[in-house]
């Protein structure tokens, strides 16, 4: 036993005060380095939901639109209709066809 309190690199030796706290301070940097780290993760993986679903909101809400733009290029297509527009012309305005026509023609 008196070989091992006599040896300087004895496990049992007792560090200095300002050994130990400089060694505490390192691990107090160290464990909150790594609970910042954590708490860095886990805002970024929120984040990442968070935008992950507004882009999935987004995108239903163009595949939304852009079945009413077909819906609505439809009724644009039948209600510009040369049948339609000949119907109201004759019986809402009281348009009739003419009877003779003339092509002026412009020969210059």
């Amino acid at each position: 036993m008196s070989d091992m309190q006599g040896d300087g690199d004895c496990p049992a030796e007792m560090l200095k005060a300002s050994d130990l706290y400089v060694k505490a301070v390192i691990l107090l940097v160290l464990v909150s380095s790594i609970v910042i780290s954590a708490l860095v993760v886990i805002f970024s993986a929120y984040q990442y939901r968070l935008n992950f679903n507004h882009q999935q909101q987004l995108v239903q809400q163009w595949d939304e639109l852009q079945v009413e733009w077909g819906q609505l290029l439809l009724e644009q297509g039948a209600l510009a209709s040369n049948s339609r527009v000949e119907n109201l012309a004759t019986k809402k305005l009281e348009m009739q066809i003419p009877a003779r026509i003339e092509v002026i023609r412009d020969e210059r």
